[in-house]
């Protein structure tokens, strides 16, 4: 797939969502070829980022050495900023922290996080399949995940984890550090994108919510896959087809990249 891959043509769920959110967002992240110089690193990306770096590493160890003392260890090794992966912690402005302090405070909430999903005691789950090890070259998970479902659009998109059930059903696994409003689309995006890949039904999507170290369940309708896919087709199309990328206000707009070339932002400065 790799080079010959026309990557413009494959929609994630948060590319469709960033869209619907703010299609002036959308424009600088997806088709502004500079919009590298605006990003600045944010704490809770690096937070989130190690969380799962590390989970991974934890489940691609030895069942007898999945400890919480190597899962500790684990979070050092997880703990990188993306523009320059060879620096090792503290990882100071590059990781978007503003003092030692800081990333010493997010660091051990992070570490709280990982004490919550140990706690779980889901140690030895029914593994089907996870994500790469190499964690800080993680693009082929997302690579491999491709699916086209037209002849102008494909879906993929990252799984934290998926297990097989005795039913021989998948189910599903997204760890969170955040508890976020969930919609039903994001759960048939990964449920469709999950039985497209493994060619197996998907009959669980769970959420571990690792801040308070819960467990939540969402049930899977067994929706025609063309009808989903169809709805996909057309939120992929309007973007194509968007000439004027307008921008959308909202409480996220304070945590937005582009606030110093959004018109909106800097209106409202004025």
């Amino acid at each position: 797939m790799g080079k010959n891959k026309d990557f413009s043509k494959v929609y994630s769920f948060s590319r469709l969502n960033k869209f619907g959110k703010c299609p002036m967002d959308y424009y600088f992240y997806y088709l502004d070829p500079e919009w590298k110089g605006y990003q600045k690193p944010k704490d809770y990306n690096t937070k989130g980022s190690a969380v799962h770096g590390a989970i991974t590493l934890f489940y691609h160890l030895p069942p007898p050495e999945r400890t919480f003392k190597n899962l500790k260890d684990l979070l050092y090794e997880a703990w990188f900023a993306e523009t320059d992966l060879k620096r090792t912690p503290p990882l100071g402005e590059l990781g978007g922290f503003n003092s030692l302090a800081h990333e010493r405070k997010i660091y051990f909430d992070t570490l709280k996080a990982l004490k919550n999903f140990f706690n779980l005691k889901d140690i030895e789950p029914p593994l089907f399949y996870l994500p790469t090890k190499d964690i800080k070259h993680s693009f082929s998970d997302y690579e491999s995940m491709v699916q086209p479902i037209h002849e102008e659009v494909s879906i993929s998109g990252k799984f934290d984890r998926i297990d097989k059930l005795p039913d021989g059903t998948l189910r599903i696994i997204d760890f969170k550090t955040s508890r976020n409003h969930q919609d039903r689309f994001q759960l048939d995006f990964y449920r469709i994108l999950a039985e497209l890949n493994f060619k197996l039904p998907v009959s669980k999507v769970s959420f571990y919510y690792l801040t308070e170290g819960q467990i939540v369940d969402f049930p899977v309708f067994n929706n025609d896959h063309q009808d989903f896919k169809d709805k996909i087709l057309e939120r992929a199309m309007i973007i194509k087809n968007t000439q004027e990328f307008t921008p959308k206000t909202s409480n996220l707009c304070r945590y937005c990249d582009f606030k110093e070339v959004c018109p909106i932002f800097n209106e409202n400065a004025k």
